[in-house]
């Protein structure tokens, strides 16, 4: 089986209104909506009467420069124009308490930057969004502020400061996050964690302003939009966080997003530990009743998987919930209505043992749910599928919340009743109530990252040799009978197990002692190696006659605590990783470690599945090897893609390294597309390949295409495609497809759409109208030979043809 790239579907957060707090919560200092429309007070909803005073309530953006601006998303929020004297400013009266390391805040709030809002030193990127600049303490001078391109917590220096990977966009609502607990500060945005740094410094009390610096007259004003600012006494979480975005009180888990569907076996697939782990109120005997559950889904389907620690099993009753039984609640669309179940709102009960389904509100609501279960040492476990179209007809999307709870029916003796009940949630039974239920949002899935090649310090394709493509020259050597193979990615090496392996000479590069991370693709051939504790070994820097022997292993067998692939590392005391399950004999996995120097992950087909503590790598003068662990336990079976970094990869990166992609809504194989919406002289590629046109001649952008702007051809006017992919990917060997809108006027002229020529004239691809109304699609190659001329149908002049 070879690898295929995997596409990640992209996914947008909601955009709320003003939610997710009450007036009542102890931790606001301050909440203001700004969203009253008129007058220069912006009010304080958190009950601690931080009224905030509006300054210059013409210096926004609004009619006439009216601070207040009626949003087409937001509804009524506040507008500065930033300029310094005569902007809007808010003073809000909120004295920013003193900081210091153990003391905790949030900041939060929506902005649109303006488009004319400068983000550099020159331009404004020191401006203030939210906090001060001059207010602060002068000796040395310390102040607190959100910028457009840093949040800084600065006390004399630069040293703590969240710098943001991309400065404020323009023109978009952004939802900005600071959380400080304790030492970390933390930034998100739009919900997602950005950047974390250490603080070293403290600092004291400060003011608070909204938009400009107000401490002395409007100074380093900003401009743009803002809407929902609120301050807390406490580090918020990331839960709390989505809950202000999406609009609600409670957000009470995140459904994790299945990148790969788990297997509906009632075992626990390594997909299962992206889902953030739920657990059951255990009755007053934990090994009576006790458990945890997790939510995971995709496009397709819900997932949910409960294990239970039971120690006394029944099915005796006609009635699952007399028995032990789980019952698990969906409320499509989190509606948390309290009447009867209705509508998406389900209760769906699955007996141990029992293959039917039963509940309250399912007719016609079970169609394709798929359930499995294994009996444990402790209990029993039940994995569940359960297709969207079939519990809410209706696709998910990332950011939608839905109501979920799952509840335990505990039957110690048999007969027709219960002696127990474990709930999760839900504060009382609400077996038929849905605003009884907890509340789950979507979670976005992951963005691959490409590592690229920073810290690469080798890298062997092993598509045809043991070439090194990393640039550091670390070629290797084969020793004994390898063979080419196909790979993962095309080819690689197939070892025997039989002295067959390759050396690459010991080298201060690979010599690493600190951060590390190792990146390989095997197809393990073995009988059973986990079952066997086969001694195979797919890669090592290790040498039985050197001193120290060995740095690291990725192995299977001797002295392995577990009987699964494994990165070991020669620190004190030795650090074990496991992938965590067998591996299927024959198909292609991508095993791969980071190691920061504190930690070690191993991770399997790009999901972690263990980590444990190390220190540093003791140093060794060994070569490192593949195919091979130093002591003759040579690999059975091939092996592809391996990669060695002076540095820990991100769990991002690891799933860019084993496959998968980010879904740009585009087919991957599509290499050129123009809507010609808008150009000028450079027609852009939003296929993202890079194949942008150039505007040779008279080729004019016409607003009137068949969905919106077109391009209009005259006097010999084209757009010539010369982008780094088109000769590579325009060799008509392969397989080709031209797809566009025309309209054609009858000029008695061939009318050329497309010429696709290969430099050396071998070849040329020629689809065009002809002056006899003809359609023609024209291949020529090998010195002008016609190896292909299909002429179809009949043009219609003047009208738009899809071709």
């Amino acid at each position: 089986m070879c690898r295929k790239l995997t596409y990640l579907a992209s996914f947008v957060l909601l955009l709320s209104l003003v939610g997710g707090a009450g007036a009542a919560d102890p931790n606001l200092v301050g909440w203001w909506p700004l969203s009253e429309g008129f007058g220069e007070i912006a009010a304080d909803l958190s009950g601690n009467g931080n009224d905030g005073t509006i300054h210059n309530l013409n210096g926004g953006l609004g009619l006439d420069g009216s601070v207040w601006v009626e949003d087409p998303e937001r509804g009524m929020v506040l507008s500065f124009n930033g300029v310094d004297g005569t902007g809007a400013c808010v003073t809000t009266g909120v004295m920013i308490p003193a900081m210091d390391l153990t003391t905790d805040f949030t900041w939060m709030f929506w902005c649109k930057q303006d488009a004319s809002q400068g983000v550099t030193a020159e331009t404004g990127g020191n401006d203030v969004i939210l906090g001060n600049r001059y207010g602060g303490t002068e000796s040395p001078l310390q102040f607190v502020k959100f910028t457009p391109t840093n949040f800084e917590f600065y006390n004399g220096d630069n040293t703590n400061f969240v710098t943001y990977p991309e400065v404020m966009p323009s023109s978009v609502w952004v939802h900005n996050v600071t959380v400080k607990n304790g030492d970390k500060l933390t930034y998100y945005r739009d919900g997602f964690e950005v950047r974390s740094i250490t603080l070293t410094k403290t600092v004291d009390a400060n003011p608070f302003y909204l938009g400009a610096d107000g401490f002395n007259g409007v100074q380093e004003a900003w401009c743009g939009c803002l809407s929902d600012v609120r301050i807390y006494d406490k580090a918020v979480t990331r839960l709390e966080i989505l809950a202000v975005i999406a609009g609600v009180e409670q957000i009470d888990m995140e459904a994790g997003f299945a990148m790969v569907p788990p297997v509906i076996d009632g075992e626990v697939d390594a997909i299962w530990s992206v889902a953030p782990t739920q657990s059951f109120v255990p009755l007053a005997d934990p090994a009576n009743a006790s458990g945890t559950w997790k939510v995971l889904y995709d496009a397709e389907n819900l997932y949910v998987l409960l294990d239970i620690t039971d120690d006394s099993l029944q099915n005796d009753s006609e009635a699952a919930w007399q028995d032990d039984s789980v019952e698990v609640y969906f409320d499509g669309g989190n509606t948390k209505l309290s009447t009867p179940l209705s509508g998406d709102d389900h209760q769906y009960t699955f007996g141990w043992t029992a293959d039917d389904i039963q509940g309250t509100n399912i007719a016609g609501y079970t169609e394709g749910i798929e359930h499995a279960q294994a009996t444990t040492a402790t209990g029993w476990r039940i994995e569940i599928k359960m297709p969207w179209l079939s519990i809410q007809d209706a696709a998910p999307q990332a950011g939608d919340l839905i109501g979920i709870d799952c509840y335990y029916n505990d039957d110690d003796d048999g007969g027709d009743t219960r002696e127990g009940k474990m709930l999760s949630f839900s504060a009382v039974e609400g077996w038929n109530d849905a605003s009884q239920w907890g509340t789950a949002i979507l979670a976005a899935p992951p963005t691959p990252v490409d590592p690229g090649t920073e810290g690469l310090v080798a890298y062997y394709p092993l598509d045809a040799d043991a070439s090194d493509a990393s640039g550091n020259g670390l070629d290797g050597v084969v020793m004994g009978e390898t063979q080419p193979t196909d790979g993962a990615s095309g080819g690689a090496m197939l070892f025997d197990g039989d002295g067959d392996y390759i050396e690459v000479a010991p080298n201060a590069l690979l010599d690493i002692t600190g951060p590390i991370s190792l990146s390989l693709w095997i197809r393990p051939d073995a009988e059973d190696p986990e079952g066997q504790g086969t001694e195979t070994a797919p890669m090592a820097k290790a040498g039985s006659a050197a001193n120290p022997p060995w740095s690291w292993q990725v192995r299977y067998g001797w002295g392995s605590p577990k009987p699964y692939m494994a990165f070991t590392f020669n620190t004190s005391p030795r650090a074990w990783a496991y992938v965590n399950q067998n591996l299927a004999q024959g198909e292609w996995h991508h095993i791969a470690c980071s190691a920061d120097g504190e930690t070690l992950t191993a991770y399997l087909n790009g999901l972690a599945t263990e980590s444990t503590p190390m220190g540093a790598i003791t140093s060794s003068p060994t070569p490192v090897l593949i195919g091979t662990d130093g002591w003759s336990c040579d690999w059975i079976g091939a092996i592809d893609e391996v990669a060695i970094y002076n540095r820990a990869l991100s769990a991002a990166e690891m799933l860019y390294l084993a496959g998968y992609r980010a879904d740009t809504g585009q087919d991957p194989s599509l290499s050129i597309y123009y809507s010609f919406d808008e150009f000028a002289d450079v027609v852009a590629d939003q296929s993202g390949k890079g194949n942008d046109g150039i505007v040779v001649g008279d080729v004019l952008a016409d607003p009137d295409g068949v969905f919106n702007g077109a391009a209009r051809f005259a006097n010999a006017g084209y757009i010539d495609l010369d982008g780094p992919s088109v000769s590579a990917e325009f060799i008509p060997t392969s397989g080709m497809t031209l797809a566009a809108w025309m309209k054609c006027e009858n000029t008695g002229d061939h009318h050329a759409l497309f010429n696709a020529r290969a430099s050396d004239q071998t070849w040329v691809i020629h689809p065009e109208a002809r002056s006899n109304g003809e359609f023609r699609w024209l291949l020529r190659s090998y010195g002008g030979t016609t190896m292909f001329d299909m002429r179809a149908g009949v043009v219609t002049w003047d009208e738009w043809l899809h071709f």
